[in-house]
Order: structure tokens, then sequence, then C-alpha cells
């Protein structure tokens, strides 16, 4: 029984010191940290506030209480060493279980101490004292609990000193941003304004103030839509926020929608009765409101159209030749069938347009050929030398047709013109060098565009294209307005989003992007 007891004993003293050892290594590790914390922060300038002197002040109380935790640590490893060896010491055991000396079994006089025998070293460990070592052993435990404990709250509250002074530098670089950009916008240097109120934002993303102030300098741009999402974004940090309201008013008005334009401004009158701005525009909506005359319905009205006879002289224009499909063979003979077609009746309007001399008569004669089957006669019957005519088919751009944008309304027009086929769009931003778009969304990019983007990328992803891929998108994350494009994801974008993700990660497990690409950085951007 004896000698499982103390086979437990130094199992127990082992582990123990191991866990004091990583405790120890530990602490050294926070000392070491809290150094270099202290020597980073310690330069702060001449001008102290009493704020910063506190801060300092706590910083020096938490590495002394630390200290002072870690010297405990090694006193009581220091002792707990010296439990251990005793431990390993049959004498030194039974001095501390009960008074030395047997006096039955011990030995002969003289002072002379020979080996102890097998029963001297029985009877000493039956005065040793298991329950005063298993005492003490929990004892250093909850001590060691306990200094464990005051570790972990100092660290702790060490880390939240350090995020309260990052909120306060960023709080700070947004300030000055923002009153340079109200200087800015008081200099009527409206651009530079709205990139102050972005990089602002940058520090302070979830600032209702800066959205609201630079809605107002898009408003100077007549940028109308993206002033009323911004003043959007500010209402959802801030409902309550008067100058958002009144500002989003005044885009709406600019858009001609009064109904959503007066809910605003009666919203913000709830808030503040006396606004003047308020009611001047409220009143200016009403009246247009009531001027406002619904717009009738467009009425079907019948044409005419007059056949026109081939012109050799247009054969060599440039824009004809673009236009125009190829003639067909001058020795095939082919029966034309009635086939009335837009195109025909859309070259024809464009000769009449061109000619308006044109009588009324020939205007009926074209609707009876129109309606009627034109037919050559072939074989037996008369024929005739005049060539069909030539139908001009409307161009249809594609991703060529536009050059290089410089600017965010080329790419606007670009994709207002290509959104009906997906894959010219796809092709006209692959085009585009990935760190052309920093400079193109710098100030600003619309919702609709963003969606177009993601599903264009998403839509037409080429393995061998995903370093190109992964560069837009990390270009797009420069954007202004970027958080708030990710906060108010439509489903089709997340899933976008998504897909993009997952085959970007399959484009590095096959080696097609470098296997050091950070691209769960870009994936908490986009989340």
């Amino acid at each position: 029984m004896a000698a499982d007891i103390q086979l437990q004993m130094r199992r127990n003293v082992e582990k123990m010191h191991e866990t004091i050892g990583e405790l120890d290594s530990w602490l050294g590790d926070i000392g070491k940290r809290d150094a270099q914390l202290r020597g980073v922060a310690a330069p702060t300038g001449s001008g102290k506030r009493g704020g910063v002197a506190d801060d300092d002040t706590d910083e020096e109380e938490e590495a002394r209480a630390i200290e002072e935790a870690k010297e405990e640590l090694r006193k009581l490893a220091l002792q707990q060493n010296a439990e251990a060896a005793a431990i390993g010491k049959p004498d030194a055991m039974a001095k501390s279980g009960g008074s030395g000396g047997s006096g039955g079994s011990g030995g002969s006089g003289g002072g002379k101490k020979g080996p102890l025998t097998h029963a001297q070293k029985y009877g000493q460990w039956e005065r040793f004292d298991a329950d005063a070592i298993v005492e003490q052993i929990d004892k250093t435990e909850a001590e060691r609990e306990q200094l464990r404990k005051e570790v972990v709250r100092l660290e702790n509250r060490r880390l939240q000193s350090q995020e309260r002074k990052k909120a306060a530098a960023a709080a700070a670089a947004s300030e000055a941003l923002r009153l340079q950009g109200n200087e800015a916008f008081s200099a009527a240097r409206y651009e530079e304004a709205v990139g102050l109120y972005t990089d602002a934002l940058g520090h302070t993303p979830r600032s209702a103030v800066l959205y609201a102030n630079r809605a107002l300098a898009l408003l100077k741009l007549h940028a109308h839509a993206e002033a009323e999402e911004d003043c959007d974004a500010a209402l959802l940090i801030e409902p309550a926020n008067v100058k958002a309201l009144l500002r989003r008013a005044q885009a709406r008005h600019a858009t001609e929608q009064y109904d959503h334009a007066l809910a605003d401004l009666e919203s913000a009158l709830e808030h503040e009765p006396r606004n003047a701005a308020a009611r001047s525009l409220m009143a200016e909506c009403r009246r247009l409101k009531s001027l406002q005359v619904p717009r009738p319905k467009p009425t079907l009205t019948k044409l005419s159209i007059e056949q026109v006879e081939h012109d050799a002289d247009n054969d060599g224009d440039a824009f004809v030749l673009a236009l125009a499909p190829p003639p067909p063979p001058e020795d095939a003979t082919h029966r034309i069938t009635a086939a009335p077609s837009r195109a025909i009746a859309g070259a024809a309007a464009a000769a009449l347009s061109e000619h308006p001399a044109s009588s009324s008569a020939s205007t009926e004669a074209v609707a009876a050929s129109t309606a009627e089957p034109v037919a050559t006669a072939t074989g037996g019957a008369s024929t005739s030398t005049m060539r069909p005519p030539r139908v001009l088919s409307s161009a249809v751009p594609t991703a060529d047709s536009f050059p290089l944008p410089t600017t965010l309304a080329e790419v606007e027009r670009a994709w207002r013109s290509l959104r009906s086929d997906r894959a010219e769009f796809a092709a006209y931003v692959r085009r585009v060098e990935p760190s052309r778009f920093e400079s193109l969304f710098r100030n600003n990019l619309p919702a609709e565009l963003f969606s177009a983007l993601l599903a264009a990328l998403d839509g037409h992803f080429a393995p061998e294209e995903a370093p190109r891929i992964l560069a837009i998108l990390r270009a797009l994350t420069t954007a202004g307005r970027f958080s708030i494009l990710t906060m108010c994801l439509d489903k089709p974008d997340q899933k976008a989003i998504d897909s993009l993700n997952i085959k970007l990660i399959e484009a590095q497990g096959r080696g097609d992007l470098p296997a050091d690409e950070d691209l769960e950085t870009m994936r908490k951007a986009y989340s």
C-alpha cells in the first residue's frame, strides 16, 4: 500500500513540475510581449494627456503584477522541488512524519550510521505522513490556479487596453480626414471631399455622420443615386439622423420621386418640427407633385412601309458595308417568299425619314407590298434583273467595341450595352487590368455594377485566369462604399461570392494559384 502511494505521489509531483514549467514559460512569453508593447507605445510625443498617462501607469502596474506572480510561481516551484527530493529519502520522510530515532529498531549506539536494514526502512515508511503531503500538494495546486487566473485577468485587461487605443487612434484619424473633407467641401472641391470622406470611412465604417457628409458632396456632383445609397447606409446605422433623411429627400426630389421624398421629410419633421429646410422642400415637393401629369399610354400607330430599290451608290460606303450582310451569289436563283421583317421596316422607315417628300400613295403601296408575298419570276416566268433589297441588320456591340475605360461612366456605358450578353461583358472585364479597377471605383461602385462584375467573374471562370480573377476581386475591396455593398448583399451576389471562393481554392489546390496566396483574408473581406 505504501509503495502504491509513493508511486502515485511521484507521478503527481512530476506532472505538477511539467505544468509549472509550462506556466513559467508562458509567463516568460507574456513578459516579453509586455516589454515589446511598452517599447512601442513609449514614444508617444511630449504632449501627453491625462488619459495616455493613466494608460501607461496601468501598463506598469500590470507588468509589476505579472512579475510578482512569476516570482510566486518560482518560489512555489522551488518548494515543490524540495518536497519531491524528500520523497525519495526515507529518513527525510520519517522526520516529516514524526520524531527521529526508533527505539526498538534503532541499531547499535556509538554514533555510527550504517546502512539501514529493511526493517528500519519499513518503520520509517510507517511513520511517513502521506495525508500531510497530499494536503500540501492540494494547497500548492490551489495557489498555482489562483496565480494562473490572475495572469489571465491581467492579460485580458491589457488586450482590452490595446483595443481601446486602436479604436481611439482610428477615431482620431477619421476625425482628421473628416475635417479635411469639410474644408474641401467648403472650397467647392466636391470630388476631393468625396475621396476624403471615403478614406475616413475606412477607419470608422459605422459612422452615420460620414455617410451623410459624403451624400451631400455627391448631391453637389449630381450623383443622386449614389447619394441616396449613402443616406440609406447612414439611416441603417442611425435611423433618426435628420441630415440623412433630409439629403435623401433632396436626392429623391431631384429624381422626381416626390412620394418617397415627402415620406423622408415627414420623418425628419417628426424629429425636428422647426426645420426650415425640410418645410421648404416639402412645400416644393407637394407643388411639383400636383403639377405632375400622369404620362399617357403610348398608342400604336399603323405605318405604311415603302419598298425602295437597291441604291448602288452606297455600295462603297464603309458604314453600309459594316452593317449589311454579304449579297447573295449572282448566279443563284431563289424564290423569295413573303416574310415581313422588322429590319426591312426599319430600313424603309429610315428612308422615309430622309425623304419626307414621299407621297401618301407611295406609302400605301408599301403597305400592300409588305402584306403580300414579294416574288421574283423563275424558270419560264418573266425574269427581273433587279437584285433583292439588302436588309441592314442592327449592329450588335461586343467587348471589342469599347476602348479600355478611364472613368466610371465609361464602365457603366459598356455594361449597359453588354449586359444582355454576359459572355461579352465578362470578356470586357477581363480586358481591363486589375490595378485599373482601383482607380475606376475609388470613390464609388454602384450596386448593380458590383453584382454584374461578380456574376461575370463567376459565370465565366477559367482556371488559367484564376490569378487575374483573384487580383480583380482584391481590387474591388478598395472601392468606395465596399463595406456597405457587402453588408447588403443579395442572394445571387452571395452565391456568386461563395462559388468564386470555392473555385479559387480548387485552383490553388491544382497549382493554378501560388500556395502562399492568402485566400482566407479575401474571403473575410467579402463576408
